[in-house]
């Protein structure tokens, strides 16, 4: 469960010394996440395919709603809302709610995936890919402390279209976007957390 969850919640705990950076990479990236930022909301749904090896893979669905700092990610067995002060993980096979600080864990919210590579990481570029049909820049991070591998972003007219990550552990993940939005109306109750919708669940303050 925790690998599932980790590509959406990019490890955050890197080192700042040490970075090697490609400046022709750093330019597609700061160009992507400028982008982004321009955004007031988004939609984003994507797909996603966890390989441990001798193991079955697993490929899933998932949905995120974002506005600002907040953000509501749908997985078919988890729930995430961050409400701007707090984060809520809801494990619907678990029937358990864990309730985080943003700056708690090893995580960034998915709405800072643009940011990541500022802090902690070597960065190349990898030439290029053809993703769904659309020519794509790539770019490696490598992290400059070793918790994992490398991620490389597929890159097209400013946006992440495909995230891969690998893992020390001979695991991978790959995330690739199919559908995205900016500036859509976001429900406001997507973005906040009501505890009344889930009488039977054990809440957990971490």
């Amino acid at each position: 469960m925790k690998k599932i969850l980790f590509i959406m919640l990019f490890t955050s705990s890197f080192l700042l010394w040490g970075q090697k950076i490609d400046a022709n990479a750093k330019t597609i990236l700061d160009n992507a996440s400028a982008q982004l930022s321009k955004s007031s909301t988004f939609y984003i749904k994507f797909n996603y395919l966890y390989t441990v090896p001798e193991q079955k893979s697993t490929t899933e669905v998932g949905q995120i709603y974002a506005a600002g700092n907040k953000y509501h990610l749908i997985l078919p067995s988890i729930t995430q809302i961050s409400d701007g002060s707090k984060i809520y993980t809801i494990s619907k096979d678990d029937k358990e709610i864990t309730i985080s600080n943003p700056e708690d864990g090893d995580g960034i919210s998915p709405i800072n995936i643009l940011n990541l590579y500022k802090k902690g990481f070597n960065i190349s570029s990898e030439g290029s890919s053809t993703v769904n049909g659309v020519k794509c820049s790539l770019i490696k991070l490598v992290p400059t402390n070793n918790k994992s591998k490398s991620i490389v972003l597929a890159i097209a007219n400013n946006k992440i279209v495909r995230v891969s990550e690998n893992y020390n552990d001979g695991s991978s993940l790959i995330l690739t976007i199919t559908d995205f939005k900016e500036n859509i109306i976001v429900n406001k109750s997507l973005l906040s957390f009501d505890s009344s919708k889930y009488p039977d669940y054990t809440i957990t303050n971490l």
